[in-house]
């Protein structure tokens, strides 16, 4: 970005200058970025933002200057396009006895390079660092994610007669489409940093001979009986481990196709191995066919529904998108559809085409909230009017950020997170949503977290794999669920991710039940004996990752999403609930250790259930909430979510207590009664006497009198009970 001078926070010009779309002050660029030089940044600190004090008594301050300094210790490095990288198209597994059985007679490169169909080789040298994720990984993931899974037919095999190679050849379509993703890709980095083919011959390598005669005596052997057809769904890049140039070529790196992950289980030509899918049915982690289907269907109707009052006649100052993100991006079953709505205000160059649209959003765009709160109420009110015999309820929860909630009669729920972009985008870079997609720097939320984890973990469906077997674990042993003081999806899925990533094996290009074991283990081991109280988990190891201001560094378990601003996921964790959650890892730990086979120990982790209340808890705090519909319940119950967390913070840091939550909401006798329970080591004697107990319970329970949308049918009462009469009333209902 341009520099500036003045700070902009403090300074109107400053933020204007520092904002805009151009570089107007190319001096004040700290670094002039070359194409081939990559940098990361130690150290960074700005010096001289101090104030003098001039007027003690009116707390009026001056700056000291009004140029400020840094401090900064930052790495260069020279970014090498190697032969011992490449980017290529690999077919599935199954179709490698047949290819193979050609390359093991007559290829000399057999056992150095899998099959494969070459998109650039050399490639660059990915070294795992930040700045391979930021510059090339994402980029490409990004490009990926704006193409659809395509199918590849070969029907003949041809021959290169001045280089002695005979190859499989694609079709037309096949080959047009490929060289559509090869143009695309180039168009991401420099040109001259590659090759420069004027004639890029798509092919698969099957022959390599020395001269013609020897080419000619093998031709007749190599013939196609029938065409082979077989799905792309990712792109690859190869690597080798040495500069010998003789070792075989690994998977670094799987970047899928597709904005949205194919679900686990759904893919025949997967390399996961038999009987690592056998074990997942039998244990039911997959999700149908049908109940992804719904959700997909789910998404595509509201797409149309909003393109009904957001398109091109409506507006012409301002675009949208509609992007999915979080398990249903990531391809997997998830209890909810998550999606995100973007508004963002285009640089027109017709000032006197505004619509009525366009008019309403300028006038409400420096009220951020009233435009937030204006565009879901025109959401809300275009969802109830199209899909009104399609849904049970669409409301809007005032949570942190507000929601709109959709229940289906299918039981579909999907959730809208509203955003808007406040910085403005060029009419010609709009194109089909791609420009904000591809804009990372300006992250949509939830969408580009995503992106990055996917991106991060090397082998997509291995990461799939893992995350799924641990969200539930965690699900059955009550340690999910970040409004409860537990971690939330997101956060298992960054542990998840850093595991996938330190962990995969370099060398499999199919994967057994006995290295996703290995994982597993390494995720309890690593995590159970992680130092929380004072490391955080993060993709990249980068110092200004710990730096974070005080409300980043909430919660006891610092787990920071990737995406700026580095947002700690879990700043729900407390002391109590970080305790419960090592617990948990330590016990799964234990279960490792008794060196079980393979199977049996991942069914014995999944079959642990959750232990509500521990054996220390003595007193029980028990919420009822109760509402005339059900509708109406379901708000109440998520006003209650979003104020949760503050009160089990305040038990444990002003009242020094041990907390432990129920992570989930009870149904006794009356549908439209619900009761939650937290539960306390100290009896119910002496907490009813704990003075600052009650001034946080009684904070707590005034956040619902003063509810702006409770009715007075929706009603909350507490009872503060012994563990012995808790048991027994659940027991009568």
């Amino acid at each position: 970005n341009s520099g500036y001078t003045f700070d902009p926070s403090r300074n109107i010009c400053a933020q204007i200058t520092s904002d805009f779309q151009l570089s107007l002050r190319l001096d004040r660029y700290l670094l002039h970025k070359l194409h081939n030089l990559s940098y990361s940044i130690e150290h960074l600190n700005i010096v001289g933002l101090e104030t003098i004090s001039i007027d003690p008594i009116n707390n009026k301050h001056i700056n000291q200057s009004d140029h400020y300094a840094l401090q900064l210790i930052i790495h260069f490095r020279i970014r090498p396009i190697t032969h011992r990288s490449a980017l290529v198209l690999l077919p599935p597994m199954n179709i490698w006895p047949l290819i193979e059985s050609f390359r093991e007679k007559y290829d000399p490169l057999f056992n150095q390079w899998p099959p494969h169909i070459k998109l650039f080789w050399p490639f660059f040298d990915l070294i795992d660092t930040e700045d391979d994720e930021e510059n090339i990984l994402l980029p490409l993931r990004l490009l990926f994610a704006q193409y659809k899974s395509f199918d590849i037919e070969i029907n003949e095999i041809d021959s290169f007669k001045e280089n002695h190679i005979s190859f499989m050849k694609l079709n037309q379509q096949s080959t047009e489409y490929v060289k559509q993703l090869y143009e695309n890709i180039k168009q991401l980095f420099p040109q001259w940093l590659f090759n420069n083919e004027n004639n890029y011959n798509l092919h698969m390598t099957l022959a390599q001979f020395d001269s013609m005669k020897k080419q000619n005596q093998v031709k007749p052997l190599l013939t196609l009986t029938e065409p082979i057809q077989f799905p792309v769904r990712y792109v690859y890049i190869l690597r080798q481990t040495s500069d010998d140039h003789k070792t075989s070529f690994h998977i670094a790196y799987q970047l899928p196709l597709g904005s949205v992950m194919e679900p686990i289980g759904l893919n025949p030509y997967s390399n996961i191995s038999f009987e690592l899918q056998e074990f997942f049915n039998k244990m039911n982690l997959y999700e149908d066919k049908k109940s992804y289907e719904q959700k997909q269907e789910k998404f595509n109707r509201l797409s149309i529904c909003f393109e009904e009052i957001f398109n091109k006649n409506t507006l012409h100052y301002f675009t949208y998108a509609f992007f999915p993100y979080g398990s249903f991006r990531l391809g997997l079953n998830g209890e909810d559809l998550d999606t995100v709505f973007i508004l963002s205000e285009q640089k027109s160059t017709n000032n006197n085409n505004k619509t009525n649209l366009d008019q309403i959003f300028l006038q409400l765009r420096y009220d951020s909230l009233a435009l937030n709160q204006h565009i879901i109420n025109l959401l809300t009110s275009q969802i109830n009017n199209d899909l009104n015999n399609e849904i049970i309820d669409c409301r809007n929860i005032q949570a942190v950020y507000p929601i709109i909630s959709i229940l289906f009669h299918d039981q579909t729920r999907v959730e809208i997170f509203v955003q808007i972009n406040e910085k403005s985008i060029l009419n010609e870079q709009y194109q089909d949503e791609t420009y904000l997609l591809s804009n990372f720097h300006e992250p949509i939320h939830g969408v580009h977290d995503t992106e990055r984890l996917i991106t991060y973990v090397r082998s997509p469906p291995m990461f799939q794999h893992l995350l799924i077997f641990i969200r539930t674990w965690a699900q059955n042993v009550g340690l999910y669920g970040q409004v409860y003081g537990y971690l939330c999806g997101y956060s298992w899925a960054i542990l998840c991710a850093c595991i996938c990533h330190r962990f995969l094996p370099l060398n499999s290009f199919h994967f057994s039940i006995e290295e996703f074991f290995i994982l597993v283990e390494k995720f309890f081991s690593t995590y159970s004996h992680f130092n929380w109280s004072s490391e955080s988990v993060c993709l990249y190891s980068k110092n200004y990752y710990s730096d974070q201001s005080s409300i980043d560094n909430r919660g006891s378990m610092h787990i920071l999403c990737p995406s700026p601003p580095y947002i700690n996921t879990s700043r729900s964790t407390i002391d109590s609930t970080c305790y419960l959650i090592i617990q948990g890892f330590q016990k799964v730990h234990k279960i490792i250790e008794k060196k079980l086979k393979y199977e049996d120990t991942l069914k014995e982790i999944l079959q642990l259930s959750n232990h509500f209340p521990d054996k220390t808890i003595q007193s029980i705090l028990q919420l009822t909430l109760s509402g005339k519909t059900i509708s109406e319940l379901y708000q109440w119950i998520g006003y209650m979510k979003s104020r949760l967390a503050h009160f089990l913070n305040g038990c444990q840091v002003e009242c020094n207590l041990f907390v432990q939550t129920q992570n989930n909401i009870e149904i006794r006798k009356q549908n439209l009664e619900r009761f939650y329970s937290i539960g306390f080591q100290l009896n119910e004697q002496i907490l009813s006497r704990h003075q600052q107990f009650y001034y946080c319970l009684n904070k707590f329970l005034e956040q619902f009198t003063i509810c702006s949308f409770r009715s007075e049918t929706m009603k909350i009462s507490y009872k503060l009970m012994s563990i012995h009469d808790w048991n027994r009333e659940r027991m009568k209902t």
